[in-house]
């Protein structure tokens, strides 16, 4: 019983061997390392995991083609007179919607969008809501006047404006009503008048006495260059006369000299 305590009290030590190949016959005689089946078994393990762009999905791959104009493919039925027929795209049991445009106009990638410096939010606050439907109503003047809008004013904008508010003293033989608003206005459209076809050729204007402005047209009209000579001189009559200096002049010199 003393002999067996002693012999499983010893301890077993390592033992190297190194061999080299040029004591070696042959190839075939160089030693093989073993792999335990531990280790074995996590190489089998690790070998079946693939990764993401490797998986398959569990569907085959789909020749998916969308038709943006559905107006090019002819439905099988015969249509309906008087009623609109749409032909969706259908691929193996998937339907895909032709209508791009509605879809996109939801989308937060928009042209321009690299050079945001922030991703716009999906959902706005009900305050910003009602501030961007209020700046957009305020573009047109509404519905009631055919969505009058409100251009940029200029100088040439600005002038016209206020000779059409001075129209009694252009025409003062034409009665006008009085004007509405003191300021000038905010909501304004600009047109051209088309001369008729039927009119002769001396009842128009021709193109070389056409100007841009109205401004520019009664500086270019004779008739309302005479009139203004004509005003302004009879403004300047009627305008009393001071007969010599004032009475105070001679009082206010002598403060000077003091």
């Amino acid at each position: 019983m003393a002999s067996k305590n002693t012999a499983s009290i010893i301890n077993r030590l390592p033992i190297k061997i190194t061999i080299d190949k040029e004591d070696l016959e042959s190839d075939e005689d160089v030693p093989v390392p073993t792999i335990s089946k531990g280790v074995q078994e996590k190489k089998t393990r690790y070998s079946r995991i693939e990764l993401a762009s490797q998986m398959k999905t569990g569907m085959d791959d789909v020749p998916l083609y969308i038709d943006v104009i559905p107006q090019r493919q002819q439905p099988s039925r015969k249509p309906i007179a008087g009623a609109e027929t749409e032909t969706p795209n259908v691929v193996r049991g998937w339907t895909v919607s032709s209508n791009v445009d509605s879809v996109m106009d939801k989308s937060v990638f928009t042209p321009g969008f690299e050079k945001l410096e922030s991703v716009p939010p999906y959902t706005e606050n009900k305050k910003r809501l009602k501030a961007k439907r209020k700046e957009e109503a305020s573009k047109t003047k509404g519905d009631k006047w055919f969505n009058l809008p409100a251009p940029e004013m200029t100088e040439e904008k600005q002038r016209d404006l206020e000779v059409i508010q001075m129209r009694s003293i252009l025409n003062p033989k034409q009665f006008y009503k009085k004007n509405d608003l003191k300021v000038l206005p905010k909501y304004f459209q600009v047109g051209t008048v088309v001369d008729s076809p039927a009119d002769f050729y001396h009842g128009r204007v021709a193109k070389k006495d056409r100007k841009k402005t109205l401004v520019d047209e009664l500086m270019a009209d004779a008739n309302f260059q005479r009139y203004n000579k004509r005003k302004y001189a009879d403004i300047i009559q009627a305008k009393p006369k001071s007969s010599g200096p004032p009475r105070n002049s001679r009082r206010l010199k002598k403060k000077k000299k003091e």
